[in-house]
């Protein structure tokens, strides 16, 4: 049975390679061929440094070094990325019957997105190459995450005071943006292989179901707002506790 800690390392150890760009089937290779190893060695006792020779940065950074990038799953993999977080960022106001764009925002998306994958990757890998606990990594995956919430969210209040829009939607174009940006999230989900692609969208966006559809006060649906987010974070949190709860002791 492999210890905790080294489910912690072979688990990092994927992060770290998958966000490197490295082709998924050969990190399942190494990772298979890793494991097995790590078990019987922990059998004669021994850790994980001395299993790798070297620390669990150094190597991490010399299996990047060896690997090739994947640049054809790279290609594949970054529409849907990108294609996510602007379908994130456009159904909110599609929902409420709002969507409008302008040059600004239209140049701009493309470039805050990028800046936001830089931003995940590096923290990925990061947490990935340190060893980040699930708890450290949730919280500084809020963080990162809150700071691309914030670049969309100035992007779209500044450019929407200062620049006229070039497109409103009619009512059946919001509703034709909100099918397909569903449609994204469910493939997301689906590529991803988990649901968290479509239930913190589901959260996220019943304070704008409520501004369009019923007659609730500003200031109720600013409390169910946050509220959303507050149900969201203890979502993620208790999703951690049952993670951690599943893991067997250590051995």
């Amino acid at each position: 049975m492999l210890s905790n800690k080294s489910k912690r390392f072979i688990e990092n150890l994927r992060l770290y390679l998958m966000t490197s760009g490295k082709n998924e089937r050969e990190i399942s290779e190494l990772v298979e061929e890793l494991t097995n190893h790590l078990i019987e060695s922990e059998k004669r006792g021994k850790n994980i440094e001395e299993i790798i020779d070297c620390t669990p940065a150094e190597y991490m950074a010399s299996l990047k070094r060896e690997m090739k990038t994947d640049y054809r799953s790279l290609v594949k993999n970054l529409p849907i990325f990108f294609l996510g977080v602007i379908a994130y960022f456009m159904m909110g106001p599609a929902i409420k019957g709002e969507f409008e764009l302008n040059i600004v925002q239209v140049l701009g998306f493309p470039i805050i997105a990028t800046i936001g994958l830089v931003i995940y990757v590096v923290f990925l890998q990061r947490a990935g190459k340190n060893q980040y606990s699930n708890k450290k990594l949730f919280f500084a995956g809020m963080m990162a995450s809150a700071s691309v919430m914030v670049l969309f969210i100035l992007l779209m209040v500044v450019s929407g005071i200062f620049i006229e829009p070039f497109y409103k939607a009619s009512t059946l174009a919001n509703w034709i943006i909100v099918a397909i940006c569903s449609f994204i999230f469910i493939f997301g989900a689906l590529w991803a292989k988990a649901w968290f692609p479509i239930w913190i969208p589901a959260i996220l966006f019943i304070p704008d179901f409520l501004f369009r559809f019923s007659n609730l006060t500003d200031e109720t649906i600013l409390v169910i707002s946050f509220v959303s987010f507050i149900l969201m974070f203890i979502l993620i949190i208790l999703s951690l506790v049952v993670t951690e709860r599943k893991k067997p002791k250590v051995t």
